[in-house]
């Protein structure tokens, strides 16, 4: 078996071809031979179903790719989408006391109760310090919102310290019958993420503002088992450079099905110098 440098193994892995689910009719069929047998995996009925990715697909909630070699067999499929995350400072992050504390002077203040919260603020200075003004300040801004949300006619929004842009990397799944080249040696998601995947993110953000992506650990199986997401986790770290959210101070908006998933993020600034090094610890593998 002769051996091959890795500028040659990431040409193998340029050398497949990405494209969207929907792109041909072709494509309804094909996914039928799709296999990921992993226990209570779901990735596979999501593929292969009409009215689960193509129909999100078509749909336009979620955006669907194959990546195919060159004889059109699919390797891997991908999904990604548009996402939330939400800046949070710090300070605001409450306590179960805390936030008991701050309904307390919500209620005073829609009164109109001031010698109430005078002393409420001596009550919440012996018990939190200084921190008590920031526990005003909150419950002063909720009140405010309330307010607002009454002159306009509007239903009150959620305000947050700051919005983020970002995109979902949603599903990601290699096909288990798809085999690369022994010479190769480099897992096959390892090199379609890096190689097609990232390139296709950075795409999409010429064309619009995006500084962050994120995924959800643990392919959304109904019981994962604990050792194996931390496995996952550490993959997804080690290899695909993800860290988690509150190293930024940020919140991912999860939603219900994602539910026991490990949230997990990376700056779109730095996919490009990630990759290079990446390939570059991996360069003995």
């Amino acid at each position: 078996m002769s051996i091959i440098n890795t500028a040659e193994k990431r040409n193998y892995f340029r050398e497949f071809k990405c494209e969207v689910l929907t792109s041909t009719p072709y494509n309804k069929e094909l996914v039928k031979s799709f296999i990921s047998k992993k226990a209570r995996n779901q990735l596979e009925l999501y593929i292969t179903s009409e009215d689960k990715a193509w129909a999100e697909d078509t749909e336009g909630e979620t955006r669907v790719y194959l990546i195919k070699d060159k004889s059109g067999r699919i390797a891997l499929f991908f999904s990604i989408k548009c996402g939330l995350l939400i800046g949070e400072n710090p300070k605001y992050r409450l306590t179960e006391d805390e936030r008991q504390f701050v309904d307390i002077l919500i209620e005073a203040k829609k009164e109109g109760n001031e010698k109430a919260r005078e002393n409420y603020y001596d009550a919440g200075l012996s018990l939190y310090g200084e921190r008590v003004d920031v526990l005003f300040e909150i419950a002063d801004k909720r009140v405010e919102s309330k307010m607002e949300a009454k002159a306009t006619g509007q239903v009150e929004n959620w305000k947050v310290e700051k919005c983020v842009s970002a995109i979902e990397l949603r599903h990601f799944c290699k096909n288990e019958s798809y085999q690369i080249p022994e010479k190769v040696g480099i897992p096959l998601g390892f090199g379609l993420f890096w190689e097609q995947i990232v390139p296709t993110i950075l795409d999409i953000t010429k064309r619009v503002g995006c500084k962050y992506i994120y995924l959800f650990a643990a392919d959304r199986t109904e019981e994962f088992e604990v050792s194996d997401m931390k496995k996952l986790v550490r993959y997804y770290k080690n290899a695909f450079k993800f860290y988690e959210c509150d190293e930024d101070d940020l919140i991912i908006v999860k939603p219900e099905y994602d539910e026991y998933c490990y949230g997990l993020i990376q700056e779109v600034s730095k996919l490009e110098k990630n990759r290079d090094a990446v390939w570059h610890e991996f360069s003995d593998v």
